[in-house]
């Protein structure tokens, strides 16, 4: 059985000259992941677009409560799953081809882009919250999964370190536990230091994300869409424009990472 390719470890899409490079893309994603879900559950009838598994709870309760479950709902698991491993077999044979990590990131995150894109455009062709069950709502609902299942998969194929912005849970413990340990070694441990600086700006950016796509989803009713497809957008460009101008970049000492399954 064949090993898959490895992917060349790289965390400088963002600013490769700070030290906290290393989490400033997966920080901004979790910014987009929190306004992306946060969006889909206002406007799409308690729809999670992120935090997919959160569909699970939400089938349970309409059955309890003899209520056939949305379609979206019972379609996003499996959407998900697909979209991840439709990224993860093309991630595999691009690296096998020469793509470096840096194009990778190019490649996976403009497909994530194009897919909020398209689902911030069809919410221009109906008011998917008077009706989320209605095919337009659902395929609005399912374009930001797949957005997500795209942004996902990145988070754990490119960088050196696995980091999620589908589910704040793990993060919150992994951030409990790192700054338990860092107030009974009095600030000494290095390595719940450096768990606490991974931690952190994924749950403020989630937190952040769901405040901005709460306000978004006020002030602009349907078309909060854009609110998702806008920040994909600048965040795109921005790791454009990163990769576009190399002298602003150091040579990274990242060692290839065998790939993750």
């Amino acid at each position: 059985m064949n090993t898959p390719p490895p992917i060349p470890a790289t965390t400088r899409a963002l600013s490769p000259a700070s030290a906290s490079s290393s989490v400033a893309l997966p920080a901004a994603l979790s910014l987009l992941a929190g306004a992306t879900d946060v969006t889909s559950w206002l406007l799409l009838g308690g729809f999670f677009s992120a935090h997919v598994t959160g569909n699970l709870v939400v089938i349970a309760a309409d059955v309890v409560a003899g209520r056939a479950p949305g379609v979206a709902s019972v379609l996003a698991i499996p959407v998900f799953v697909l979209i991840t491993a439709a990224a993860t077999i093309a991630s595999r044979r691009l690296v096998l081809h020469g793509m470096s990590a840096q194009t990778l990131t190019t490649v996976l995150l403009g497909a994530q882009t194009l897919l909020l894109v398209l689902a911030a455009t069809l919410s221009f062709a109906t008011r998917a919250s008077e009706d989320p069950t209605q095919p337009l709502a659902v395929i609005i609902g399912l374009c930001a999964v797949c957005a997500m299942a795209t942004q996902n998969a990145f988070l754990h194929l490119v960088p050196p370190k696995a980091a999620s912005t589908a589910v704040m849970t793990g993060n919150l413990v992994a951030g409990t536990i790192a700054l338990v340990d860092l107030v009974l070694s009095r600030g000494a441990s290095g390595s719940a230091r450096s768990r606490w600086h991974s931690a952190w700006p994924l749950l403020t950016g989630f937190v952040g994300g769901c405040l901005i796509g709460a306000a978004g989803a006020v002030a602009f009713s349907d078309r909060a869409s854009l609110i998702p497809a806008v920040l994909a957008c600048v965040l795109f460009f921005v790791v454009l424009s990163r990769r576009s101008n190399p002298a602003r970049e150091k040579p990274s000492t990242d060692q290839p990472k065998e790939g993750r399954s």
